[in-house]
This record gives C-alpha cells, structure tokens and sequence, in this order.
C-alpha cells in the first residue's frame, strides 16, 4: 500500500467539493464564511450467523477510501469514524443519519443487480440500532430532557419482526437542531432537540444495539443475517453519515500575503 499524505485540513470552495474525497481526507468546505462544514460517511459489514450474535452488539464505522482502483489505491480505509474537534477549535454536530444498505436500483428489474450482496440484518424485535457518539465502549443514551444536544448527534432504526430490513434508514433524533418555540420563559425543556452536539476533542461515532435510545450500555441480543444469505456470500451493510460544523482557523498571513504590494504591471506598484 502506497503512503498517502491524509488529513491535510485543506478548506474547499463549494464547487471544488467531491464529497467521498474530501470527507475522507476530513476537508471542510468554505460555505459560510468562518465555517468549515463537514460530512463523514461509513459502513459496518455484517456476516456472522445467529449462533454468534450476542458477539456482534457495537460496531466500528468505517469511512471507505474514494479510490476504486484495487491494484493502486494510495488511501486505506479509515477503520472508524473521527469527528475532528479541539478546545481551540470545536466541532458541532448538527447531523446524524444511519440505514441498511440495499442493492439498487431497489425495486428495479428483478436481474438487477445479477449478484446480489446485501441482506437483512436480523435482530430482536423492538430492539434498536443507535448510531452516536462512543462513551468508553458504550453509547450516551438520549435522554428524555436534553441538557446538551445529544440528540442531535445519533440516530436510531428499529427491528420490525426480527428484522433491520434493507432498506430501513432515520434521520437525526432531533432533525435539524433549530430553535421553533419557547414558552413564557426560556427553560431547559424547550431546548431539548434543538441544540448541536458540541464536542471538543476528536470523537468516534460508532453502532450500538440497545433497548431503548436513552440506553447508555450496550444491552441488545446482537444482530445477525440468514444461512441462507451467508451460503450466498451476501452481507448486511451498516451506514452511517454524521455531520458537523467546526469554526474556520484563525487568520493567516497565508491568508493575503499574495495580495500585499502585489504590483499591478511591470514597473509599476499599486498607486
């Protein structure tokens, strides 16, 4: 595997933005001035069977690398998730989305594609996936009063009849973590999903099975797919998208040293 130069904290203009790429290699791009936005995107493969189930209740996202060329590819994956954060410079998460991959076109010509590689993801019924920030091993668990926008960082689906299906996805618990009322005073309750997640050391998302969203162990029965699906060679997918905002870095000379007693022709200066 070549080496990569990773992580170079380049800023991106809109137009210059390729999304795999550049949140990979963890580059903001420059949308509103000051901000630096971010989108992170990973899966979680799947392939053990129910006898194994209770080994496979939390899981590490992993952010694909954007190159498709299996004889060259210069960027490993990235084997978790990393939202990038410091005391200087922390990180808001206003995002979080998780799904189970299905083979596309869904719904489309039943010889499409001609070799399946998703399946169900099997689990216990009314358990649920938890997509958030890693607590030590073990999720935060949203409460039911928000103290500090946690749940503008995880997501969450249900099993319905033993099964996560291909297919199932949610957005954030909180949606977009805005302000849309307050009663006669402002009180904590009227906060409650409408806050972002701030964090401000780099912080790992991961997958947990639980009972409940507010759960902060990581109590399921595991999940799983189907002989059936593993005699296939199929797999289920875990996916999951966090998005965050991080302050732009301080002023630089970098910044406008290019535009300082730049001559405007030969000979001349800028009089």
């Amino acid at each position: 595997m070549a080496t990569y130069k990773s992580s170079a904290g380049a800023v991106l203009q809109p137009g210059n933005q390729i999304n795999r790429l550049s949140g990979y290699n963890d580059e903001g791009v420059f949308g509103w001035p000051g901000i630096e936005a971010f989108e992170l995107i990973g899966f979680a493969k799947v392939s053990n069977l129910s006898a194994d189930k209770a080994s496979y209740k939390s899981f590490d996202l992993t952010v694909p690398s954007p190159d498709r060329r299996p004889d060259d590819r210069v960027r490993d994956d990235r084997t978790s998730l990393v939202v990038q954060a410091s005391s200087d410079r922390p990180a808001y998460i206003y995002g979080a989305s998780i799904g189970i991959a299905q083979d596309l076109p869904a719904g489309g010509l039943a010889t499409f594609p001609a070799s399946p590689v998703t399946a169900d993801l099997g689990g216990t019924t009314g358990e649920l996936l938890l997509l958030g920030p890693n607590n030590g091993g073990s999720p935060f668990g949203v409460p039911s009063t928000q103290l500090n926008g946690l749940a503008a960082a995880t997501s969450t689906i249900t099993a319905g009849s033993s099964l996560f299906a291909q297919g199932a996805g949610d957005t954030t618990v909180a949606d977009i973590p805005f302000w849309t009322s307050v009663t006669s005073t402002i009180a904590r309750a009227d906060a409650a999903n409408s806050m972002m997640y701030k964090v401000t050391a780099d912080t790992t998302f991961k997958v947990f099975n639980v009972d409940a969203v507010t759960d902060t162990s990581v109590n399921g029965d595991g999940v799983f797919i189907s002989q059936d699906d593993s005699d296939a060679g199929r797999a289920a997918y875990i996916l999951g998208r966090v998005n965050y905002l991080r302050p732009a870095k301080g002023v630089s000379w970098n910044d406008i040293q290019g535009f300082v007693d730049f001559p405007s022709q030969v000979g001349g200066g800028d009089a």
